[in-house]
């Protein structure tokens, strides 16, 4: 007699390997790059058959484009574990800006294969539009809204505009300025820092 736990069990087994895939992609394509990475490798750190590969995701691109996709499902969770809520628009813009540079930053040998990809393949940059840009933009502005009901922000305020804003910079200068040009960290630092500043003066009504 076949028992619920063991019908669950071969669905759970699926799940398991199949993240297990995910995680050992991203390290393997973070190690090689997109190209030089090969399906076997990431098999053999997943400790899985490199045909579950093909199976569950359709070869390496489709790989990819999971560990986006999984990225993008966790993203409310990892945006609301590194940034409390502050009690100021100051404090509040200011974090957001140096959380994309030290994310950026710990990120970026994953990201070089991500951008490049995104740069040649229209689905991959979708996914990471749609998968993780469009969802932090969301998070930001929910953010934003609440100083904006306690009249800390200016009520013309465009919000959705400026969580892009941020976004857009978070990637300029914590990806392409400190890995892709390889520009001082510190400078980079400096740079969120009175970008930050200065949209705080855009937003808040004038005393």
């Amino acid at each position: 007699m076949i028992t619920p736990s063991q019908t669950l069990a071969p669905k759970r087994d699926k799940a398991f390997r199949r993240q297990t895939l995910i995680d050992a992609g991203t390290a393997v394509f973070a190690e090689h790059g997109y190209d030089c990475a090969t399906t076997r490798e990431i098999g053999e750190r997943a400790g899985c058959s490199e045909g579950l590969i093909h199976r569950y995701f359709g070869g390496k691109r489709g790989l990819l484009l999971a560990i986006l996709e999984d990225r993008g499902a966790h993203v409310a969770e990892s945006f609301e574990s590194d940034l409390p809520d502050c009690d100021t628009v100051a404090d509040e813009i200011e974090q957001l800006h140096l959380w994309y540079l030290e994310m950026m930053w710990e990120r970026r040998d994953f990201m070089r294969v991500a951008v490049s990809q995104a740069a040649i393949d229209t689905a991959i940059g979708r996914t990471i539009g749609e998968s993780i840009n469009r969802r932090h933009a969301a998070l930001i502005v929910d953010k934003l809204r609440r100083h904006q009901s306690a009249g800390r922000i200016l009520t013309s305020a465009n919000l959705a505009a400026t969580a892009y804003a941020i976004t857009g910079l978070g990637f300029a200068i914590g990806f392409v300025f400190q890995t892709c040009f390889g520009e001082d960290r510190e400078l980079a630092r400096r740079i969120m820092l009175d970008a930050a500043a200065a949209l705080v003066r855009g937003l808040t009504p004038v005393a």
